[in-house]
């Protein structure tokens, strides 16, 4: 009851300050709510205008409307919502989609005055796939650029999976402009962190990647080891269509070195898989390495078939790029083949088509680079209107915090005072009180200290009774055996060698006697020696692992102080026998002969 008026008075200084934190925080969580919310809008109606409103995009409206309507949106949710809108830009190829959709998204998060952790985290991987998307438009620069923003942000926080990420795609973009020593670099960085972390799917990325560097260099056996170590880190379930590209991927390499019977083992294996499952894109690519690896075996006809294969499904995709492709490989065909008609025709046709992809090339990157820069310049122009609004607002809120200030405190000083002059008489005495309070506490304290030592010690002297009564009781029982083994043994000596039959007693009951120090024995003496010394045995093993279970007991009779003699009594080994024991078992604990062995490890072990 006394204690509760102390902390009423406590609680009466605080009261103002409560209602402070009561009234801002809540302002500010739902401000962060509300920006969450309008930025999760944008991502709706954005979706909408570029992709209209159907069967794939209807279940994303659902999943943004209900977080929009939530009171409470976490950085994973609102991560994870963003990121599957651009999935759907990606699914459609609209890369400026992207690009537009993700520097909006990024030049929310930079506005943020004091971000958390969590969008911190948000934001740098939020600059990947923006230097994603223009890597794939063969941007490169623009590429480096996001990715170098992100692992600044990732090498601060020490974000190491993100970190690891964004060098597998530096290491990338080194690969496309032919910088195969930087592309490594990165790589091999990329490697070190997934190694450390664990993460299998990455590692699969940075392997297969490397591998690609190092067909490049034509350093086809390196290529090959890493090509095999990426194909290791996949989960043949989860990840079967990987784990048959890598197949063609291997036996693309077999080709450069000119092991053509083992190319085409690996290439039946990734023809069966995607014959199977349709994959045609993939399929025409593996026809093209079949009718290339049976030509350079002569075998004419086989490679004849694939590469008629290859141009059949290359004009069955419509897709110009792969058929334009797979003509100029069968004008090389032909040309090996000495047929140069047929070689001029295909390499006419690809022709061709070449120039038509060129001419919707060029003008597709022109209207993606216009719509790119417009919207960039739409982004940075919302960027000073929000920030020349966010500078307005800040002076006004400053002057209103300002005056707020001001009142708050003279209202807090008023209270403080009030309190103050009512208050001090009741918490010197509160102060008297708690200080009876924790004398009493500490002299019950003591006193329930000393008790708890004078049971442990006369628990302690009572094991050790019963441990010495049982130890003398061994040296006794053992001395008694022997002197009935040696009386026996004269007996033996006397008798009449003869008598056969009481002589084989007398071996019989030798033995017995011999057999009498049994594991039964050990046992109790085990027993009454643990519960003396409870952790002697744990902390022995622990700092000696290699020590034998006699040389275990000897360390326990050492410990009991029993001399070489009472030891030689107990185990039935001669003295001389117990002093080599002794002198072996110091060698193995290195104790110097100076040292003695009883109190080292009493200081030691127990």
């Amino acid at each position: 009851m006394e204690e509760n008026k102390i902390y009423d008075v406590l609680l009466g200084k605080r009261s103002v300050l409560f209602f402070i934190l009561i009234v801002y925080c809540p302002l500010i969580s739902v401000a962060n709510e509300s920006k969450k919310a309008s930025i999760l809008t944008y991502s709706k109606q954005f979706v909408k205008k570029e992709c209209g409103e159907n069967e794939k995009t209807r279940p994303h409206f659902h999943l943004l409307d209900s977080l929009i309507g939530s009171q409470n949106i976490s950085e994973e949710d609102f991560r994870k919502a963003l990121n599957s809108s651009a999935v759907i830009f990606h699914q459609q190829g609209n890369l400026i989609a992207i690009i537009e959709f993700y520097l909006h998204i990024v030049s929310y998060y930079k506005q943020i005055a004091n971000p958390s952790d969590e969008q911190i985290k948000s934001l740098t991987l939020f600059y990947i796939p923006l230097g994603v998307a223009h890597e794939e438009l063969g941007m490169w620069n623009r590429a480096m650029d996001f990715y170098f923003e992100a692992l600044a942000l990732a090498e601060t926080y020490r974000l190491d999976p993100v970190k690891s990420m964004i060098y597998n795609n530096l290491g990338t973009v080194h690969y496309r402009r032919n910088e195969l020593e930087k592309a490594e670099f990165y790589l091999l960085k990329a490697i070190e962190i997934n190694q450390k972390a664990g993460i299998k799917k990455e590692l699969f990325n940075n392997y297969n990647n490397l591998a690609g560097v190092y067909i490049n260099r034509k350093e086809y056996n390196q290529a090959l080891d890493y090509s095999l170590l990426a194909i290791q880190q996949l989960n043949y379930k989860e990840d079967i269509y990987s784990y048959y590209g890598m197949q063609t991927n291997i036996a693309n390499i077999y080709f450069m070195k000119k092991d053509y019977k083992l190319a085409i083992s690996y290439l039946l294996n990734a023809m069966e898989y995607q014959e199977k499952q349709g994959f045609t894109n993939d399929l025409v690519q593996t026809y093209v390495l079949f009718s290339n690896a049976y030509e350079m075996l002569g075998a004419a006809d086989s490679a004849h078939v694939y590469m008629e294969k290859a141009l059949y499904l290359a004009k069955y995709l419509n897709n110009k790029h792969i058929e334009s492709r797979i003509l100029q490989e069968a004008a090389r065909y032909h040309e090996r083949n000495n047929q140069p008609k047929a070689a001029y025709q295909a390499l006419k046709e690809a022709y061709m088509i070449n120039d038509s992809i060129s001419m919707i090339d060029n003008q597709q990157k022109t209207n993606d680079l216009e719509k790119m820069y417009a919207a960039e310049k739409k982004i940075r122009e919302n960027e000073l209107q929000i920030k020349n609004i966010t500078l307005q607002k800040l002076a006004s809120d400053r002057l209103w915090i300002i005056s707020a200030s001001v009142a708050l405190s003279l209202i807090i000083v008023v209270l403080y005072l009030i309190n103050y002059s009512k208050n001090k008489e009741k918490e010197r005495k509160n102060e008297e009180l708690l200080l009876q309070h924790q004398a009493e506490l500490h002299e019950k304290e003591k006193e329930l200290q000393r008790r708890k030592e004078q049971e442990l010690n006369y628990t302690i002297d009572e094991k050790n009774r019963e441990l010495t009564s049982y130890t003398l009781y061994m040296i006794k029982n053992n001395e008694l055996i022997t002197e009935l083994k040696n009386e026996l043994k004269q007996l033996l000596i006397h008798l009449n060698p003869k008598d056969r039959q009481n002589r084989e007693q007398i071996r019989q009951l030798l033995n017995k006697l011999s057999h009498q120090h049994s594991t039964d024995n050990w046992g109790e003496f085990s027993y009454y020696f643990e519960k003396v010394h409870p952790s002697f045995y744990h902390n022995l093993e622990k700092r000696y692992p290699d020590l034998t279970p006699k040389e275990k007991r000897l360390c326990a009779f050492l410990e009991l102080g029993l001399s070489s003699k009472e030891i030689s009594a107990i185990t039935f080994k001669e003295v001389r026998s117990v002093e080599s024991a002794r002198n072996r078992l110091r060698k193995k604990l290195k104790i110097s002969q100076d040292d003695n062995i009883t109190e080292f490890l009493h200081n030691t072990i127990a």
